[in-house]
C-alpha cells in the first residue's frame, strides 16, 4: 500500500505558512480519526490484543514494510498489502487496524528523517485504510463463507482499502507539492489507474489464500507465502519502473528526432538559399562584366574613331561622338556608383548627411543628368515643403527609378515623374508604359541581383541592383515605396519620403545633426 510522500514532495522552504498549516491539519485529522476508531473498538477485544498471532503478524508487516518500492517522485509502495488484507479478513476490525498501525514501519523513523507527527500520520493512514476494508468485509461476509459469498466481500474490501489509501496519500502529496490532485493520482499509478487497481484486486485474492491457510494450517503457513510475495512484487515494480523509463526515453527520442528533422529542413533551406545566392552572384558578376564592358568598349571605339583624320574637320560628327561618349561615361559612372553604394550598404558604412533639400531642384538635376530629358515628363510643383534629408541619397533614388523606367519603356515612349505633398511626407511617383511586371514577381524585384528576365537572351541591360538600392536607400531615409504594375501596361513606383528625417527633430536645424551614419547604419 502507498505509505507516504517522500522528501521530494515535502513543503518547500518558501511555501506559505497557510500551506504548511493545511498539511499539518490534514495529517492530524487522519491520525485523530484512526486513534478514535482504535480507542473505541479495542476495549471490546481485550483478550486478543497481545496474542502470539497478533505479534507475529505485526512482525511480518514490519519486515515486509522495510522493502519499499518507488512508484512516482519517491512515493513509496509497500509490499504488505495482501498480508494486511489477510489480517483484515482474519481478525476483528479493531485488531486488524492495530496490526496495521503498529506494523507499518517507515525505515526513516529509525534515522529520524521524519517528524513524530509525520511518522504517526503514515501509520494512521494505512491503519485507517485497513479499518475501512475490514469493516466492509465483515459487514458483507466472513472468511469461512462460500466462495460466491466470499468473493464480493473480498472485492469490496480491496477496492475500499485501496481507494481510501490512495486518496489519503494523494491529498497529502497534493498539499505538499502544490500539484493538482488528479495529476498526483495519475502519476502515482503511472497513468494506468485501471491496471493498478486490477493489480491490487489480484493481490486481494492472494490475501484470501493467505487468510484461508492461516485459518486451517496456522501462522507458519503465512511465512511460506512471504518470500515469493516479496520477490514477485519487487520484480513487478522494477519492470514497471523500467517500462516507464523506457517510455520517457522513447518520448525524448521522438522529440529529438522531430527537432533533428526540423534542423535538417532548415539546413536544407539554408543550403538551397546559399546555392541560389551563389548562382545569383555568379550571374551578377557576368552581368556586371557585360555592363562595364559595353560602355568601355563604346568609349574606346569613339576615341579611336575621333583620332582618324577624316573626322578631324567634321565638327558636327565630332560633337555627336563626344555627346555619345559623355552618355556612356555617365552610364558607367552610375553603374560604379551603384556598386559602391551596394558595398557600403552591405558593410553598414553609408553615412546620411541631413540638410535642407528642395525636391524640385533634385528632380531637375537628375533629369538633366540622364541624357534623355526629352523622354521624361516632369510634374513637380514648386510649393512642396522643404525636406530635411540626404540630398545625394534622395537623388540616387530618383535617378535609379527613372533609369529603370526608361530602360523598360519602348524607345521614344515617355515616362512620368510627379510629386505632391502628403501630410508630413512628400510623395512622388515614376510611371512608365513599358512591359510591366507579373504579379507573382512584384515582391522579388527589390531583391539584390534579381531581374524579372534573368536569361542569357534578355533584351534589357542592367545588373539587378537599381531597385534593391532604392529600397535600401529609402530605409536609410525613413521612407517607403509601393509598386502598381501589370504585364504590358507599365509600372508605377510611388515613394513616400518624410519631410523630417527620423534622425532629426521637427523644427530643428538639420545642420546640427550632420552625419547620421551611426544612427542609421
Amino acid at each position: 500500500m502507498a505509505a507516504e510522500a517522500t522528501p521530494s514532495t515535502r513543503v518547500r522552504p518558501e511555501a506559505r505558512p497557510k500551506q504548511r498549516l493545511a498539511v499539518q491539519l490534514w495529517q492530524m485529522l487522519i491520525l485523530v480519526i484512526t486513534l478514535l476508531w482504535l480507542g473505541i473498538g479495542l476495549p471490546q477485544y481485550p483478550d486478543e490484543i497481545l496474542t502470539g498471532a497478533v505479534i507475529l503478524f505485526i512482525a511480518i508487516v514490519i519486515a515486509v514494510d522495510l522493502i519499499p518500492v518507488p512508484a512516482w517522485g519517491g512515493m513509496q509502495l509497500s509490499l504488505s498489502f495482501p498480508i494486511q488484507l489477510a489480517v483484515a479478513m482474519s481478525f476483528p476490525v479493531p485488531i486488524a487496524g492495530l496490526i496495521a498501525f503498529v506494523g507499518s514501519v517507515d525505515p526513516r523513523e529509525f534515522r529520524r528523517e521524519v517528524s513524530i507527527l509525520k511518522a504517526l500520520y503514515n501509520r494512521g493512514q494505512i491503519a485507517l485504510s485497513i479499518l475501512l476494508g475490514a469493516a466492509v468485509f465483515h459487514a458483507m461476509t466472513s472468511l469461512n463463507a462460500k466462495w460466491y459469498e466470499l468473493l464480493p466481500g473480498l472485492l469490496a474490501a480491496t477496492i475500499v482499502a485501496y481507494a481510501a489509501n490512495t486518496l489519503i496519500v494523494a491529498v497529502q502529496a497534493s498539499l505538499e507539492s502544490r500539484v493538482p490532485l488528479w495529476q498526483v493520482l495519475a502519476k502515482m499509478h503511472g497513468a494506468r489507474p485501471v491496471e493498478f487497481l486490477f493489480s491490487y484486486l489480484g493481490l486481494g485474492l492472494f490475501g484470501v489464500v493467505i487468510a484461508r491457510f492461516y485459518e486451517s494450517e496456522g501462522v507458519w503457513s503465512v511465512l511460506v507465502f512471504l518470500a515469493p510475495l516479496v520477490f514477485a512484487r519487487q520484480m513487478y515494480f522494477r519492470s514497471r519502473a523500467l517500462a516507464d523509463q523506457l517510455a520517457e526515453q522513447n518520448q525524448l527520442l521522438a522529440e529529438q528526432a522531430s527537432r533533428l528533422e526540423e534542423l535538417l529542413v532548415k539546413e536544407t533551406e539554408t543550403s538551397n538559399e546559399l546555392r541560389e545566392l551563389n548562382r545569383m552572384k555568379g550571374e551578377f558578376v557576368a552581368v556586371v562584366s557585360h555592363e562595364l564592358r559595353t560602355p568601355v568598349t563604346a568609349l574606346i571605339g569613339y576615341a579611336k574613331t575621333l583620332q582618324q583624320r577624316e573626322f578631324a574637320e567634321d565638327e558636327v560628327l565630332r560633337q555627336e561622338f563626344l555627346e555619345r561618349m559623355e552618355r556612356q561615361g555617365d552610364r558607367l559612372l552610375r553603374l560604379v556608383e551603384n556598386l559602391l553604394t551596394a558595398s557600403r550598404l552591405e558593410s553598414r558604412e553609408l553615412p546620411v548627411q541631413v540638410q535642407r533639400v528642395l525636391f524640385e531642384d533634385v528632380c531637375r538635376e537628375v533629369v538633366e543628368g540622364l541624357g534623355e530629358a526629352s523622354r521624361v515628363v516632369v510634374d513637380v510643383p514648386s510649393d512642396l515643403p522643404v525636406l530635411h534629408t540626404d540630398r545625394q541619397l534622395l537623388g540616387r533614388v530618383v535617378q535609379n527609378l527613372l533609369d529603370n523606367a526608361l530602360k523598360y519603356s519602348p524607345d521614344g515612349e515617355p515616362c512620368e515623374l510627379g510629386a505632391r505633398a502628403d501630410n508630413d511626407t512628400v510623395m512622388f511617383w515614376v510611371r512608365d508604359h513599358g512591359v510591366g511586371i507579373p504579379q507573382d514577381k512584384v515582391e522579388r524585384i527589390f531583391e539584390r541581383f534579381y531581374q524579372v528576365d534573368s536569361s542569357s537572351t534578355r533584351i534589357f541591360r542592367g545588373a539587378g541592383l537599381g531597385l534593391s538600392l532604392v529600397a535600401d536607400l529609402l530605409e536609410h531615409l525613413g521612407g517607403r515605396i509601393e509598386v502598381d504594375s501589370a504585364p504590358d501596361e507599365g509600372s508605377t513606383f510611388t515613394v513616400h519620403v518624410p519631410v523630417h528625417h527620423p534622425g532629426t527633430a521637427e523644427g530643428q536645424d538639420p545642420q546640427e545633426h550632420g552625419d547620421l551614419s551611426s544612427a542609421v547604419g
